[in-house]
């Protein structure tokens, strides 16, 4: 059976509606089309909430718009630049998890809360930047003269 629907470039308007677990956007087709409430399905395990000025593709069966779909939505804008294989996910005010290469970069404004009953990090760990040098030590550290450590503890970190 032939796809017998219609595809247009669509512009979200910014309007976005989230009702019993379906997101539903407002926007414009590339003639300057207004279309209202299309539903806007996204890969299970992902949610996102679309800025003004994102562009998608719109679709719907034969023309109806009471069965029409949006896909995409991403604003030229504010997409980061990834490297060839590279992921990303991102927010409008800079916020960005990424995989590049070898490489996973946590970048936010403030902070960056992790929750769980036990946090366990294995390897190197540089606290200040990727120079940091200055080996860190817990209460009770003995130095090479005998003395215990009074200062500059790393409060919380635990080693075998």
């Amino acid at each position: 059976m032939a796809f017998d629907g219609h595809l247009t470039r669509f512009e979200l308007g910014g309007k976005v509606e989230h009702k019993d677990g379906q997101q539903f956007v407002d926007g414009k087709g590339f003639a300057g089309d207004e279309f209202e409430r299309f539903h806007r399905p996204e890969p299970h395990g992902f949610a996102s909430h679309p800025v003004k000025g994102g562009i998608g593709i719109a679709l719907s069966a034969r023309g109806n718009r009471d069965s029409a779909y949006v896909l995409g939505g991403e604003n030229p804008k504010l997409r980061p630049d990834v490297a060839m294989g590279g992921a990303a996910i991102y927010d409008h005010t800079g916020n960005i998890v990424s995989v590049v290469q070898a490489n996973m970069r946590l970048v936010h404004a403030t902070v960056i809360h992790l929750i769980a009953p036990s946090i366990i990090l294995e390897g190197t760990i540089k606290l200040g930047g990727p120079d940091a040098a200055r080996e860190m030590s817990v209460r009770g550290t003995l130095d090479t003269a005998g003395d215990a450590d009074v200062s500059n503890f790393a409060v919380g970190v635990f080693g075998i």
